[in-house]
């Protein structure tokens, strides 16, 4: 399967990013002793900013796209201070921490999309049209900002909008065939995660188990499951037959 070659192959990148613990501070990811693909290795770096002044939530830009490729996630730092506060016991930072989910893992995408597309060894209609819609979507030329080491945005996430929210293409380039719909849930709630989850409200059950307690449990928000119904089919098939293996 096509999702899970990607998740292999980039798990050394995935693995930077911190979807289940607080940011310190600005990571640089240097990839020369990590494993990954050695294009990746040769061509690529990425860091993660934390900015509370910026009018958006979440963003995913790109620097130097002739050379070295440098990918740069920027967070609200808002984000990173209530997860502390939620792994500290304070209830009330919960949906902060939801939506901080969503928001690294709709960058994660795109950061895979970008490493996938520009550049690889896949050909050059890929990374033409990776250029093309960056033209369209916020009328920058790649080309004169990769001369002046300037900041193209890839992606914005703005207050109000839901990053489990995009249309087909949201992701892809040219002939990118990732179902980046599939990539996205898994990043979310993958299927360890998912069990972990099943197995702790089964021993811990009192009068069923609820989205509310998935979403207090894995910090994958209600309406996830509403966007993505296979996601809640499968949760519901590991539930029933935990309990049934309980029962039995």
């Amino acid at each position: 399967m096509e999702i899970n070659y990607v998740l292999w192959t980039l798990k050394g990148v995935l693995d930077k990013i911190p979807f289940d613990k607080p940011a310190d501070g600005y990571i640089d990811i240097n990839f020369s002793d990590t494993a990954v693909p050695h294009y990746i290795k040769q061509f690529f770096r990425v860091s993660i900013q934390f900015e509370d002044s910026l009018p958006f939530e979440a963003c995913c830009t790109i620097r130097s796209p002739n050379h070295i490729v440098t990918v740069v996630i920027i967070m609200k730092k808002d984000y990173e201070d209530s997860f502390r506060a939620w792994l500290d016991g304070n209830p009330k930072a919960l949906n902060s921490c939801c939506r901080r989910r969503e928001l690294y893992c709709h960058e994660a995408c795109h950061l895979v999309a970008i490493v996938r597309a520009f550049p690889s060894d896949r050909s050059s209609k890929v990374r033409d049209d990776f250029m093309g819609k960056i033209k369209e979507k916020f009328r920058k030329s790649l080309k004169n900002a990769a001369g002046l080491n300037a900041v193209p945005l890839v992606s914005v996430e703005k207050p109000g909008s839901s990053p489990s929210v995009f249309d087909k293409d949201h992701f892809r380039y040219a002939d990118d065939s990732l179902n980046y719909f599939g990539l996205y849930q898994e990043l979310m709630l993958d299927y360890d995660r998912m069990l972990a989850c099943v197995r702790k409200l089964c021993a811990d059950m009192n009068g069923g188990v609820s989205l509310e307690d998935v979403e207090r449990e894995t910090l994958v928000p209600q309406h996830f499951f509403h966007n993505f119904k296979e996601k809640l089919t499968q949760f519901i098939d590991l539930l029933t037959e935990e309990m049934g293996a309980s029962s039995g």
